[in-house]
């Protein structure tokens, strides 16, 4: 069996925040020893290929637990957006990207930012129109809770000014009443379901090799894949697999509202090492951004609106119960407090109807929430999962959460503190192609809470930054620990899959040195004890 050895100065193991000068050792897909370099020499041998990685960096393999792959994947290809300052500027980048396109297939970019823009202004089809007249275009925006479509779009879905919008979504108009091509919300599902339905599972398949691809460049080792509006792709990635090309594990989750018997069917049939069913995901409401997020008092900026949840309350309590009587995972995007709330109570039912299970339900995002809710998480078990590149990351005095949802509310905007000072547990992700598939940022984020631009001084709701251990670890154990896998992934342990990260720079004497974490190099990406990327 083939035996690697990794020294180094400097590694990070996740147990605890001591850095150790040794090696940590696999044999296989195996670490059999993890420790100092005097107790090294009796798991070398002749056999045994050592790299020598001095002062870098060894730690745990990232483990981005909320990331929505193929997605990102189709932006990757078609034009990520999310630096363009102006809606032209968009356009015209979308198009210096596919300008050789015939026309026979749908251009599927995004990531657009309006809050970038002039006057944040919403984006209209006729900026597409200049540049792709008969290629249909869907462009979702940073948050995938909205899209932007050219004219061709609209005429392939047949949206027209009496087109009625659909519940909890909308088809923004002009004042002549005619579609402007921006999507909101549940306008957007069947959209998105509809052109991915015309994709073939092999060809999706070579969307998700890019995206393993790209997963091992940002030392990615584990993901945790929710579906977009229910749309599944597990079949693509079993392709992967069958071919030896799956070059990181996912642990997946599938909709909500499929079918016990099809959830449980999923899990059996999706259950090894590299890819892996885990449960279920819905979501309780939008993005405060959008006015979408279900808020326990009105927004500052509309008063009298809160917003209203995605789902029944009582038909989510119910549902959720049969979940957990059936031993399900639940993981539910709750960005406004009310969401975050409403889905901390359905937990809590179903706790009161079956005991604690250990199933590590999850609540997503959790932009704001009531300082009476933060203690629930230990309480009920319950994990947030939580992507802190989310914080605002330009601008800050001009973010919009000031008129939005006032100071009092920011004060608990991404509460990680309060949350693990309660006893309460993280998992880190990026969600991306939300933000950029890169862990380092949000460890930056995590510890100095600032801007892209360093403000605000001293950091945003300081209380809440964690240290640069409990960042990393919330990045890698406490990711495994929510997809269950905290026994064989998370920590550099004997016994545990050899799944490392290998950088550049030591990130304790840089976690707080934006250019140096925004730019650092990962040098290698080690999955299962095999290399899926080198510098």
């Amino acid at each position: 069996m083939k035996k690697r050895a990794f020294r180094c100065r400097n590694i990070y193991t996740a147990v605890s925040p001591e850095l150790i000068d040794g090696y940590v050792i696999c044999e296989g897909s195996r670490i059999v020893f993890a420790g100092t370099a005097d107790k090294a020499a009796e798991h070398i041998d002749g056999n045994t290929e050592v790299l020598d990685f001095e002062d870098n960096f060894i730690m745990p393999g990232f483990h981005d637990f909320h990331v929505h792959s193929l997605t990102g994947a189709f932006m990757e290809k078609d034009g990520v957006l999310r630096h363009a300052n102006s809606e032209e500027e968009a356009a015209a980048m979308l198009y210096a990207k596919n300008s050789d396109d015939s026309g026979g297939r749908w251009i599927m970019g995004g990531a657009w930012d309006n809050f970038r823009w002039p006057g944040t202004k919403l984006p209209t089809r006729e900026s597409l129109d200049r540049y792709f007249k008969n290629t249909p275009v869907f462009l979702l925006n940073k948050e995938c809770h909205g899209a932007w479509l050219n004219s061709e779009a609209l005429r392939r879905f047949s949206i027209t000014r009496d087109t009625p919008d659909p519940e909890n979504g909308s088809y923004f108009r002009d004042a002549d009443g005619e579609p402007t091509g921006y999507v909101h919300e549940a306008a957007v599902i069947p959209m998105l379901r509809s052109i991915l339905s015309e994709m073939s599972m092999e060809e999706l398949s070579g969307y998700a090799e890019a995206f393993a691809k790209t997963a091992g460049r940002c030392g990615i080792t584990s993901v945790g894949d929710l579906p977009l509006y229910g749309v599944r792709a597990e079949p693509a990635y079993r392709i992967l697999e069958d071919k030896g090309k799956l070059s990181v594990r996912i642990n997946f989750a599938i909709d909500f509202k499929e079918e016990i018997d099809e959830i449980l069917r999923t899990k059996e049939a999706y259950s090894s090492e590299m890819l892996r069913c885990i449960g279920v995901k819905d979501f309780l409401d939008g993005t405060p951004m959008g006015h979408t997020g279900f808020m326990l008092e009105a927004y500052t900026d509309m008063p009298g609106f809160r917003s209203e949840p995605m789902i029944d309350p009582d038909h989510l309590k119910d549902r959720v119960a049969q979940m957990v009587a059936n031993g399900i995972k639940v993981r539910l995007h709750a960005c406004g407090d009310g969401a975050v709330r409403l889905g901390l109570d359905a937990f809590e039912y179903a706790k009161s109807m079956y005991g604690d299970r250990d199933l590590r339900h999850c609540i997503e995002h959790i932009e704001a929430i009531s300082p009476d809710d933060i203690k629930r998480f230990v309480q009920l078990g319950v994990i947030a999962s939580v992507q802190p590149d989310h914080l605002p990351k330009y601008s800050f005095y001009e973010h919009p959460f000031h008129t939005m949802i006032g100071e009092e509310r920011m004060r608990y905007s991404w509460p990680f503190r309060s949350i693990a000072d309660a006893g309460g547990r993280l998992a880190f992700g990026t969600d991306y192609p939300v933000t950029e598939l890169n862990p380092l940022r949000g460890i930056f984020r995590s510890v100095t809470r600032l801007t892209d631009e360093l403000q605000p001084e001293g950091g945003f709701s300081p209380d809440e930054k964690l240290t640069v251990h409990s960042s990393l670890q919330a990045y890698t154990y406490g990711s495994a620990f929510a997809a269950d896998r905290e026994a064989e992934l998370g920590s550099l342990e004997p016994g545990k899959l050899a799944d490392l990260t290998i950088l550049d720079s030591n990130v304790f004497e840089c976690a707080y040195d934006k250019d140096a974490m925004f730019g650092m190099d990962v040098l290698m990406t080690v999955v299962g004890g095999e290399t899926v990327y080198s510098k």
